[in-house]
């Protein structure tokens, strides 16, 4: 592996290149990701792409667990995580997020309003005004505690 700086007087870049089979390569994303989250911020892959976008947390609504992996969304647009959804919601509980069900984590400050379901569920209405997500008895307490005490 090479490794080589060059001074610039904009923002920080990282461009990482190499054969995408060589083992190096996701460890050195795994590096920077939990790097970035230490900064505030996350490295996200745009869905159906290569290309991998520094986000701040505060922009994503929620993140769910799917098959194969962990999808974040924001602005109406789908991102991949190599973070696994347990990571995400103990990193970032503290910026906001808090996990509903047992496959999604979502951004407190993103849910615009709570119904609550016959089931004894919850819907969180996100602030999209379209998405709705199910709020699971067994992670509500925890929620509105978060929500009501910051805890």
């Amino acid at each position: 592996m090479k490794l080589t700086f060059e001074p610039s007087a904009g923002e920080a870049e990282v461009v990482v290149r190499g054969d995408p089979g060589d083992p190096e390569v996701p460890r050195i994303l795994a590096a920077l990701q939990t790097a970035a989250v230490r900064q505030g911020r996350l490295l996200l892959r745009k869905a159906g792409t290569e290309r991998e976008y520094l986000l701040e947390p505060e922009k994503i609504d929620y993140f769910s667990a799917r098959e194969g992996g962990v999808l974040a969304r924001a602005g109406g647009e789908d991102y991949e995580t190599r973070l696994r959804l347990y990571e995400l919601s103990r990193a970032l509980r503290p910026q906001g997020f808090v996990q509903i069900s047992k496959g999604i984590v979502v951004n407190v400050q993103a849910v615009r309003a709570v119904e609550a379901e016959f089931s004894g569920n919850y819907t969180a209405l996100l602030r999209d005004g379209k998405t709705r997500l199910t709020i699971s008895r067994s992670y509500m307490r925890d929620f509105r505690n978060y929500v009501l005490e910051g805890k």
